[in-house]
């Protein structure tokens, strides 16, 4: 299956919602109507995530024909006792809810003998989820992909003004790299590179597929590092990854972030602080605030901390914070490494700026600041 195939048939044997009875369950597809065919599953993490844009792309579309219908491959016994169970965050913003109300704008359904997910996922050569297919009007596939993604081609198909036949070579040639990259890992590293060059060559300018290929390149570079990492030579495993970094500005991002697993592998904290340092480089701030919790967990597990780990999480934490000012959470990480520095009276400015922030509620970021207040007037 691939794109400007006729979507094939879905015998689903649970309809679990119908979107408010806005809908029907349906086997074959009505002409001038659009679908999108979701898979989902209970377990799976950005699955659950993406339910409250599926849930908006919905609402939207529903007056334009547009039915989704999201599958899962589980027992219907699962799947029920997930949709009992309360929405993540929502008892905190004062809205509880339960995902089957949060999912029920929309078609929610489970079959558990696999069959249209055999019709779809495997036979278009799809691995992860959630993943959605777009059937059109004419009950042909238009598009693949995360659904997070799908807003633009979803418009373009409700309006009439898709390109399918350009989309149809951008993921033909997408599904061609994604075989080769099952294929390189296991060639000589000469003939993999080859390969991949070939690969590059029909990719002409189009950024994206670039961008599979040259993660393609590192992975199979990459493979270097293995054994260096089995003889314990932390140097020459450096070095492999500057060279990589040298060689690709793209690939500077992983490198740091495979340095921090082998120094922290290696309990090398000043490494850990210079790469950290690095990082907050970076403008993402989400990344930056992770790691930095990620260090200030670690610090608060030493007798003394490391300073130089502690230096670097706190350039990481102030970086986050700059770039995303209004962030009780990132707040809240870069008070905590302050406060582990020594610094109480910042951690207690940072903290009280979180607490006024709209995800003050998570976390602990209020009760942090009373322990950092009753701290500073026992001092007194």
């Amino acid at each position: 299956m691939t794109i400007g195939t006729k979507a094939p048939e879905i015998d689903i044997e649970h309809w679990v919602s119908l979107g408010k009875d806005r809908f029907k369950a349906v086997k074959t597809f009505e002409k001038d109507k659009v679908y999108i065919v979701e898979f989902w599953a209970t377990w799976c993490g950005p699955c659950v995530q993406s339910m409250p844009h599926l849930v908006e792309v919905q609402n939207k579309f529903a007056d334009k024909g547009v039915q989704i219908i999201s599958v899962s491959d589980e027992d219907l016994e699962t799947v029920q006792g997930f949709l009992e169970r309360k929405v993540r965050g929502s008892e905190e913003e004062g809205k509880e809810s339960t995902y089957a109300e949060l999912t029920n704008a929309y078609c929610l359904t489970t079959d558990p003998d696999g069959s249209v997910h055999t019709a779809y996922m495997n036979a278009a050569g799809q691995n992860g989820i959630p993943c959605c297919f777009i059937v059109g009007k004419t009950g042909q596939i238009e598009w693949i992909g995360h659904p997070m993604s799908m807003d633009e081609p979803l418009e373009a198909v409700v309006e009439g003004k898709w390109d399918r036949e350009a989309f149809a070579t951008e993921f033909k040639l997408s599904q061609k790299i994604d075989f080769l990259a099952s294929r390189v890992m296991r060639m000589p590293k000469e003939k993999a590179l080859e390969a991949i060059e070939e690969a590059r060559k029909e990719a002409g300018d189009n950024e994206m597929l670039k961008a599979q290929i040259d993660q393609l390149v590192f992975q199979v570079e990459l493979r270097e590092l293995g054994p260096l990492m089995q003889k314990n030579d932390t140097e020459g495993a450096m070095k492999l990854l500057d060279d990589l970094a040298a060689k690709n500005a793209g690939f500077a991002e992983q490198v740091l972030q495979i340095k921090m697993m082998i120094y922290s592998q290696v309990k090398d904290y000043a490494g850990m602080g210079k790469v950290l340092t690095k990082m907050a480089e970076s403008d993402d701030g989400m990344t930056l605030n992770a790691v930095a919790w990620n260090a200030y967990e670690m610090l608060s597990q030493m007798d003394k901390p490391s300073p130089e780990l502690l230096k670097g999480a706190i350039a990481a934490g102030e970086k986050a914070v700059k770039l995303m000012p209004e962030s009780g959470a990132i707040l809240d990480t870069l008070a905590h490494l302050v406060y582990l520095s020594g610094d109480l009276d910042r951690a207690i400015e940072l903290q009280s700026k979180a607490v006024k922030c709209e995800d003050a509620s998570q976390g602990g970021i209020k009760e942090f600041l009373e322990e950092l207040k009753k701290e500073k007037a026992s001092k007194k």
